[in-house]
């Protein structure tokens, strides 16, 4: 790849703070033209500034930057999650990142969960009205289109047959509706890819009890926020799960450990950089860097859970060395 590329890391809040600098390290040992800046949003400056994202921010980010490496958000000090909303939604929205990628990683296969990253019912539509209390659950066709579209795009790339739309449209049947008749709307392209539906409930359920009948899953936005979480506890736990957050048409993506920022432990230099490097690898991938990107996940599958974050960050930069 001609030139250097650059990349934001916002290491964010708790853990953030230090499984970030540990990816960045592993991306250091590599031998790439790869540059990065960091930025400080997060709850500290929050408290300090009442800035989440400074203005011009996001103009600045898709203008200098390819990429973001993201840690996490999360802080005691504000319960109310309000910083969290306006920088990890407010990039999201902002740079219109409306693909979620989530690897869910198994012995010798891997599931591509994809959920729709914009709207549904984080779109924030709604209110209150003396004791009455109402958040809609809101998608329009082209969002729909647009997310569906890439989805199976990306699942012919990689090959995959089977695709399972994940939906409660029993319960919920407008939006249930138009996801489903976009879906099969758009996999009569694809004779290749072989179409199935479930409820959400029945499919967390069965991704529990046995994986292995899924390759390619669409959900919408909350559906996809749980049943990720449910694939990373298949998985082994949050500390393990990456996550790509991508706008296809622009190419800008934000990548990003599935845990959040642990309190409880942040400082105690025992955070599992596992999930951090996994989405590194990602960004390598997604920005062209594919045997970089593969000689890290080989140096994840060999790694040991150890105690600390030195010691796992260590053992990566050992395993590359082997790889360079």
């Amino acid at each position: 790849m001609a030139g250097s590329v650059k990349i934001a890391a916002i290491p964010g809040d708790g853990i953030g703070a230090e499984v970030i600098p540990a990816a960045l390290r592993v991306l250091d040992a590599l031998p790439l033209d790869l540059t990065w800046d960091v930025f400080d949003w997060g709850a500290d400056r929050w408290l300090a500034d009442g800035v989440g994202i400074p203005d011009g921010g996001l103009e600045m980010l898709s203008r200098q930057y390819r990429a973001i490496l993201f840690g996490a958000i999360g802080d005691p000090r504000i319960p109310d999650m309000a910083h969290g909303r306006a920088i990890l939604l407010g990039l999201r929205r902002g740079l219109d990142l409306y693909v979620n990628h989530r690897p869910i990683v198994l012995p010798g296969a891997t599931i591509d969960l994809y959920r729709e990253n914009t709207q549904g019912l984080y779109a924030g539509v709604g209110g209150t009205t003396g004791e009455t209390t109402i958040d809609v659950c809101l998608y329009t066709r082209p969002v729909v289109e647009r997310f569906v579209r890439y989805c199976l795009r990306d699942l012919r790339r990689k090959g995959r047959r089977t695709v399972t739309l994940v939906h409660k449209a029993n319960a919920v049947p407008n939006t249930g509706a138009l996801w489903q008749e976009v879906f099969h709307t758009e996999l009569s392209v694809y004779p290749d890819l072989v179409g199935t539906e479930e409820y959400v409930d029945a499919f967390c359920y069965h991704l529990v009890r046995d994986a292995s009948r899924y390759e390619g899953v669409l959900t919408e936005n909350l559906f996809g926020d749980i049943a990720g979480d449910v694939g990373a506890a298949v998985m082994g736990g949050l500390g393990l799960a990456a996550s790509a957050n991508l706008c296809p048409e622009t190419g800008f993506g934000l990548f990003e450990p599935v845990h959040g920022s642990a309190p409880d432990i942040a400082g105690t230099g025992t955070a599992n950089p596992h999930a951090a490097i996994a989405s590194a690898a990602m960004l390598l991938e997604h920005l062209g860097y594919g045997t970089a990107a593969s000689a890290v996940q080989a140096c994840l599958r060999e790694a040991r859970f150890e105690a600390t974050t030195e010691d796992f960050t260590v053992a990566m930069l050992e395993g590359l060395s082997r790889y360079a």
